[in-house]
């Protein structure tokens, strides 16, 4: 089978845009307001060309270093988190859906003979130490949110692959 990259959704980006402009409206406001005619932000066109070059300065080099967050191949699962991992489909017994803290995850259900494997009781006792902040995925659990596929899709496609 091939190689299976599943990306960040471009809602992301769109929200990112979203709450750009809303930033730059309030910024070239109150400098208007306060500098009156002469300031930053008075004339309409030079306001309009300084927003399209702040978008094109932030978000187009962000577009293109992206990273795919999943790649799923015939043996293994690459997660692209903050520290990437790689996840063995050989040593895996299944994967589940699951929310913790307000955050849906697809949880990695090790087979028992895995050294390394983590059991659900110790999956549940590590989740308690930690806080909503620091959920940003371990070798146990990766959070979906905002990809390109529904998590339930990315979850029947890992448990078709699994190695026997």
């Amino acid at each position: 089978m091939k190689e299976i990259k599943i990306n960040v959704s471009p809602k992301v980006w769109i929200c990112i845009l979203l709450v750009m402009i809303a930033v730059f409206a309030a910024i070239m406001g109150i400098s208007a307001a306060i500098g009156g005619p002469g300031a930053i932000g008075a004339d309409k066109y030079h306001m309009i060309t300084m927003f399209i070059c702040m978008t094109l300065i932030i978000l187009v080099p962000a577009y293109i270093k992206r990273k795919t967050y999943l790649v799923i191949t015939d043996a293994q699962l690459r997660v692209n988190a903050p520290e990437p991992w790689v996840v063995q489909l050989s040593g895996v017994d299944s994967f589940y859906l699951d929310k913790y803290k307000g955050r849906q995850f697809i949880g990695i259900r090790y087979k028992d003979n895995i050294e390394g494997g983590i059991s659900d009781e110790q999956i549940a006792k590590y989740r308690e130490q930690r806080s909503k902040a620091s959920l940003q995925g371990y070798p146990y659990e990766i959070y979906v949110r905002f990809l390109s596929m529904k998590p339930q899709e990315i979850c029947d496609l890992l448990n078709a692959r699994i190695i026997n």
